[in-house]
């Protein structure tokens, strides 16, 4: 019986003593509190969230993360996310599959507790979905049935054969926005069909150079929860990068990561203070070790994924973010 042999590395990384402490998150925190502005933002003129102390957000116009792999892997050591981030691999790859409900995102290994709260009876009913159900315009349904007049189109299936077949378009991209859906619009008889409009993967072009067989990523992401939700979109996205160079055998080299609107909430302001005052440190090494041959992006698994011991983070500092 043949055995499945790992592939060459698909991120060829530096000793872990040769790397560069990244200072690039600091940077973007200090940019949002010097440059951003103040804004009373959507969570805080819902009534239900009247009296919960969140007035304000603080929030930017633009900003930049670019990552040489080589350096290390996006995953943050300003605090500790290892224990989360398998529920955050579990979450992209519920994504990568279709998943749209609670239930559905669950089955991949992503906790509960991720989207509990968006998708209860009385959130979904706002905008005609049945309980638990992120929607019409949601990741997984726009990633693997995208509706069009001719049916149901699957991106991720699209994209994996024109990177196979012709490496060397410029037309290697993936989305997760479906204007009709995650906008909507009632003139034109399109209600919205979304319980949270994507903020991530909204634009993710992958540039493959074939002769010398290296992907690179480029990401954008409408809207960032920096101080929660960017630290863990940043080793989702990154992730997919991993996972579409192991199918192809190409190492990925260059991870870039657009911000258009970052912002901080004010109940943050006093954990924010206390990463600022966190010293940057290296990237760790994080590897793509399935045990079986894998074909497609959305067969890998949580476990596939391997956070070495040169993972060195500050302690884990839980941070508030309004729903």
């Amino acid at each position: 019986m043949l055995r499945y042999t790992v592939p060459t590395m698909t991120i060829n990384y530096k000793p872990y003593e040769e790397r560069t402490p990244d200072d690039q998150y600091h940077n973007l925190l200090r940019a949002i509190r010097d440059r951003g502005k103040d804004k009373t933002p959507v969570h805080v003129r819902l009534d239900e969230n009247k009296g919960s102390g969140h007035q304000r957000s603080r929030e930017l116009s633009g900003f930049m993360l670019q990552y040489d792999l080589a350096n290390g892997f996006p995953l943050l050591p300003i605090r500790n996310l290892r224990k989360p981030t398998v529920g955050v691999l579990g979450e992209i790859l519920g994504f990568l599959n279709g998943g749209r409900t609670l239930e559905q995102l669950e089955s991949y290994g992503m906790p509960r507790f991720f989207w509990e709260a968006w998708v209860t009876k009385e959130k979904c009913a706002q905008f005609g979905l049945e309980e638990g159900d992120l929607g019409l315009g949601s990741y997984g349904q726009t990633l693997r049935r995208m509706p069009t007049p001719e049916g149901e189109f699957d991106q991720v299936i699209a994209l994996e054969r024109s990177m196979k077949a012709k490496p060397y378009l410029r037309t290697h991209v993936l989305s997760t926005w479906n204007a009709p859906y995650a906008l909507g619009d009632m003139e034109q008889g399109f209600p919205r069909k979304v319980v949270v409009a994507p903020c991530h993967g909204n634009f993710v072009h992958f540039i493959l150079f074939d002769e010398a067989k290296e992907l690179q990523m480029t990401h954008t992401q409408r809207s960032a929860d920096a101080p929660v939700g960017l630290q863990f979109n940043l080793v989702e996205w990154a992730a997919v990068g991993m996972m579409f160079a192991h199918i192809l055998g190409y190492t990925f080299t260059t991870y870039t990561h657009f911000l258009s609107n970052p912002h901080i909430y004010d109940v943050q302001n006093e954990a924010v203070d206390e990463l600022l005052k966190r010293e940057p440190r290296r990237l760790p090494t994080v590897t793509l070790e399935p045990d079986r041959e894998v074909q497609h992006v959305f067969d890998f698994k949580p476990e596939d994924f391997k956070i070495a011991d040169d993972y060195d983070p500050h302690p884990w500092l839980k941070i508030p973010t309004p729903i």
